[in-house]
């Protein structure tokens, strides 16, 4: 737009002015200056736009960073996650192991128990069977 401006429009009002005759010095200054004034709007409105797109690269590449981020730490939710639940199989694991010690100790103490009995009942004195009158053993 700036170049079709300074090199085709301005310089078309310019001469067309001249031509028609009913230009003077003056009315060729105030048009010069006319357009040196836009040329310079335009210019400052192109700078102002090279700011804005310059301002708008800065803020992606921030927002690339942030969502980096925001990846990276979704990865380690989602490692400490997998890390507790592993903790929390193992915890269960370890308790059914436990209760299964714990029966089998008991079942073991039961057992002990048993055979205890069963070794005071072989050492009581055998009393030797009373026969009645006239019966032979």
């Amino acid at each position: 737009m700036h170049r079709f401006l300074v090199r085709g429009f301005f310089p078309m009002v310019i001469g067309a002015a001249l031509l028609a005759g009913c230009a003077t010095k003056d009315d060729f200054k105030i048009t010069q200056s006319t357009a040196d004034a836009a040329r310079m709007q335009a210019e400052e409105a192109r700078a102002a736009a090279d700011r804005a797109v310059a301002a708008a690269q800065a803020a992606q590449q921030r927002a690339d960073q942030a969502s980096s981020t925001a990846q990276q730490a979704q990865q380690t939710a989602n490692s400490a996650q997998s890390s507790a639940n592993t903790a929390q199989s193992s915890a269960q694991s370890a308790q059914s192991s436990a209760q299964s010690a714990a029966t089998s100790a008991e079942q073991a103490k039961d057992d002990a128990q048993a055979a205890q009995e069963r070794v005071q009942e072989a050492q009581r004195p055998v009393r030797g069977t009373r026969l009645a009158r006239g019966e032979r053993g």
